[in-house]
């Protein structure tokens, strides 16, 4: 069978695979996280005292992380380490 450089440029075509967009990423992503379990439990009864859910508490508290400059963001972990006696896993 004689090919083509044509019909050899459209087998090659069929065969290569684009380039991966952006838009392919999911938007969500589900991670997990250790928590000491008396420190949660707490949390999800304050969160229940207040009638919010603690997946959306949580996230107000990543946005609030995320705008925060390095000074804020140095003082946080700085009130934690104090909080936590110094002995958290920071990973």
């Amino acid at each position: 069978m004689h090919t083509t450089p044509s019909a050899f440029k459209l087998h090659v075509m069929a065969k290569t695979k684009g380039p991966s967009k952006a838009a392919d990423k999911p938007k969500t992503t589900q991670r997990t996280y250790r928590f000491n379990n008396e420190l949660f439990e707490a949390f999800e009864d304050d969160c229940a005292r207040h009638l919010s859910n603690p997946r959306l508490v949580i996230e107000a508290l990543i946005r609030h992380w995320l705008d925060a400059d390095g000074d804020a963001r140095a003082a946080i972990a700085h009130r934690h380490r104090d909080w936590a006696g110094g002995a958290g896993d920071e990973e």
